[in-house]
């Protein structure tokens, strides 16, 4: 069985692991992107990003990513997707495998912008790599959530499904989340150690 408890304002118990609070990021100005260094370690296998709100300044754009070195560099390069976006009357699929591997992991399809919106709200399930059975692992992120969908129906809500991964083995310590087009007008994320 398991029980659920909050201890201070950090660990939050739940079924099989607890999150412990990593780091947060929040504002409302203008920003390129949302960048968390060194928040990836040895200590946890299992990471959660969970996003509040994350707006676009601009219409029509992807959430993307990029695992970050421990030198605090964007790896480039060796990024594969596989999304689906499910909207009013119509699904969108969104891919990249290993023979076109991008610099860049998209997380969504196109997102639309307003007043009173509030972007993308989401969970990111983050994989640490490392050695299985003596095989080595690769970094993995997995998530699924909701926008305002910019294609056909400008004021409905789209749900998508994404899992994306990097094929080179390296232990990233970090990710940065943007959109491929204009700025990140306001945020609020939260990364979490999963403890399993």
């Amino acid at each position: 069985s398991s029980s659920t408890f909050l201890r201070g304002d950090q660990t939050y118990a739940a079924a099989g692991g607890a999150f412990v609070s990593l780091a947060t990021h929040a504002g409302n100005v203008d920003i390129a992107n949302v960048t968390f260094d060194n928040v990836f370690s040895d200590t946890y296998t299992r990471y959660m990003m969970m996003v509040d709100y994350m707006l676009p300044a601009s219409a029509n754009v992807e959430m993307r990513y990029n695992w970050r070195k421990s030198d605090s560099s964007d790896q480039t390069g060796g990024y594969t997707y596989s999304g689906l976006e499910l909207r009013h009357g119509a699904t969108d699929t969104y891919t990249a495998g290993t023979g076109n591997a991008t610099n860049a992991g998209v997380l969504t399809h196109n997102i639309q912008t307003g007043n009173g919106e509030h972007g993308v709200r989401a969970l990111f399930d983050i994989y640490r790599p490392g050695t299985v059975d003596g095989n080595a692992t690769m970094h993995y992120i997995v998530g699924r959530g909701t926008y305002r969908s910019y294609d056909n129906d400008a004021a409905q809500a789209a749900h998508f499904y994404v899992s994306s991964n990097n094929y080179y083995t390296t232990a990233f310590t970090g990710i940065k989340v943007y959109f491929n087009n204009g700025n990140v007008n306001s945020y609020k994320i939260r990364m979490y150690g999963v403890i399993t």
